[in-house]
């Protein structure tokens, strides 16, 4: 390509994307929840404007006048849900709790939320999808470190600082903690129609896991 050239295509790309640009107006809230609905439910691929616009209960004049177009409600719809989400990842433990009886709490906690329906939904969306959407399953694989290892890093050091654990890289270990939390529960809840273990088998999972983790780092 010559400079002139490079710069012509440039400049439409931007265009392009100018063009694209979400609309936000008085039906948004009720498109994007109708566009999340169908998604969760139906994928990328298997999802129809048509559908869409029944699920939020709108013509598809008012859909497009939103959205130019079904790859833009995919990635608003996921986005949103992501957030949801995210927010909704809040471990119930006492600040004072030693690790000995919070660290078993927590990982129920974490593996409950792991084969919670619409954790696992939305996770197998952005796996189905990630070949078609790199940006939209890496900004998922983003917010779910960041609600889960993240939030969890905090808690692993603040027992370090006070001596009750011993870990060197806390970011490392929280990402193991939450492996361990979810082993063999998240893949069955991913793989068998989205149908959570019962409660049994998340303990047995959970409690294993806290048992190891605390063997390795109290």
């Amino acid at each position: 390509l010559t400079g002139v050239n490079f710069v012509r295509i440039c400049d439409r790309d931007k265009n392009m994307i100018d063009r694209q640009r979400v609309r936000i107006g008085r039906k948004f809230a009720q498109v994007s929840e109708g566009a999340k609905e169908i998604f969760l439910r139906d994928g990328f691929s298997g999802t129809s404007v048509d559908d869409i616009a029944a699920a939020a209960r709108v013509s598809k004049a008012t859909l497009y006048s939103y959205f130019a177009d079904k790859r833009l409600m995919f990635e608003e719809a996921m986005q949103n849900e992501r957030q949801r989400l995210e927010d909704a990842i809040l471990f119930d433990i006492p600040a004072d709790a030693a690790p000995t009886q919070a660290i078993p709490a927590l990982t129920r906690q974490i593996a409950e939320w792991l084969v919670a329906p619409d954790s696992v939904r939305l996770y197998r969306v952005h796996v189905a999808e990630a070949a078609r959407f790199p940006d939209v399953a890496r900004n998922y694989h983003a917010a779910l470190h960041k609600g889960l290892r993240d939030r969890l890093r905090e808690r692993l050091d603040h027992w370090v600082a006070w001596g009750e654990l011993r870990i060197e890289d806390t970011t490392l270990a929280a990402e193991q903690l939450v492996r361990l939390a979810g082993a063999e529960i998240h893949d069955m809840a991913t793989l068998d129609g989205g149908h959570a273990p019962d409660h049994d088998q998340i303990a047995r999972i959970a409690d294993s896991a806290a048992q190891l983790f605390l063997k390795a780092h109290g």
